[in-house]
């Protein structure tokens, strides 16, 4: 081991801490992750297809609403019903856009909820990695420092260097200043 000039033990023990803080605030920030993601692929996968089936579904019985009633005015043969014939053909159409508008809408709502759900699948993976940092890599190096530090204060106590430390915790107390 090569050597190192330490000069204040206190220091190491406060890297101790903020090593374990990040632990935990990564794990909080990962939690959040996690619920946004589930929460964009919830509502990308699920609800926004869903609301334009329905829209399709409310496009499809009026523009048969409409048809219906078209076919009823053309069936009169008196000239006053052929204004109204115009109207309904005009409905009708409007209602052949809806319709049109509202199946495009659906299929760009389902290849967006493929692409939702691919982008949220690429993530796990740092996510993952990230996790393994916070639950384990991050609390084993501290540990080993608290090792390293109970050491240094043993060895500062046999030489004299210091008064007796302050004990060396799990977790950082307050704002992370001992």
């Amino acid at each position: 081991m090569s050597t190192s000039d330490v000069r204040n033990i206190e220091s190491l023990q406060r890297l101790r801490n903020e090593m374990l803080e990040l632990a935990d605030n990564w794990q909080t920030t990962l939690q959040e992750i996690q619920v946004s993601l589930h929460r964009a692929e919830d509502y990308f996968g699920s609800q926004v297809p869903q609301y334009w089936r329905h829209q399709s579904e409310l496009a499809e019985r009026e523009l048969t609403e409409a048809k219906d009633n078209l076919q009823r005015k053309q069936s009169a043969a008196r000239a006053s019903d052929r204004v109204q014939a115009s109207d309904a053909q005009k409905r009708v159409a409007r209602a052949k856009t809806r319709l049109d508008v509202c199946r495009s809408k659906l299929r760009t709502a389902k290849s967006l909820a493929i692409k939702v759900k691919q982008q949220c699948d690429e993530i796990q993976g740092p996510m993952a990695d990230l996790s393994e940092q916070s639950d384990n890599r991050l609390p084993q190096a501290a540990a080993e420092l608290k090792t390293l530090l109970e050491a240094l204060h043993r060895y500062a106590e046999s030489q004299g260097l210091s008064s007796p430390p302050p004990p060396v915790g799990d977790r950082p107390a307050g704002n992370g200043n001992t």
